[in-house]
């Protein structure tokens, strides 16, 4: 009991330093530690009960059988972007709109990328997703406003618009991504537009 109670107080990169020689109590300690986390994660994106927990249950799978040659530098992110990932596959494979191959899907297991290079790849991916599933002239005017930095009046210039129904096109496109993105909306426009 004294040795879980000691496991449970050390931080995660101890932790993994354990895991990584197949111990058993610290990989049970740092299941215990994320899985309502990740659990809550995977239900917002997908809200099945019995599949969020296959996923969160793949996931950790995969962090013991792969814990040897892993390179994780934040468990936390590294942890939530695979459930974010694993949650985003299965909604896809659900709804069939996208097949991913192994060439289209960034690779997020990756050991030579940082765990904030795969946040952002998959962020990318989402918002790009998001993007291509809009009308065409409401992608465009998104398009125009968030990656080339027009203003509302130089798109309505441009387009031939009113500046009204311009504001009206990209509150329409940020509402349609955002259900795809969920809460990861926000941190994307934070990180690429203020990071």
């Amino acid at each position: 009991m004294g040795v879980a109670k000691n496991l449970s107080e050390l931080p995660d990169k101890d932790l993994i330093t354990l895991l990584k020689q197949a111990d058993q109590q610290a990989f049970v300690v740092l299941y215990d530690r994320y899985w309502s986390e990740l659990y809550a994660c995977a239900f917002h994106l997908f809200p099945y009960r019995e599949t969020c927990e296959d996923l969160v249950h793949d996931v950790f799978l995969y962090l013991w059988n792969s814990r040897e040659k892993l390179e994780i530098r934040s468990l936390r992110d590294y942890l939530y972007i695979s459930i974010k990932h694993k949650a985003l596959n299965t909604i896809r494979s659900q709804k069939k709109q996208v097949e991913i191959s192994a060439d289209d899907a960034p690779d997020f297991m990756d050991e030579g990328e940082s765990d904030a290079s795969l946040m952002v790849k998959e962020l990318n991916l989402l918002f790009e997703e998001g993007v291509h599933s809009l009308p065409n002239k409401c992608r465009e005017i998104l398009v125009m406003s968030r990656k080339e930095h027009l203003s509302n009046k130089e798109i309505a210039s441009r387009l031939n618009l009113s500046t009204k129904t311009v504001e009206n096109q990209i509150n329409i496109g940020l509402k349609k991504i955002r259900v795809l993105m969920g809460d990861f909306l926000l941190f994307y426009f934070f990180y690429f537009f203020f990071g």
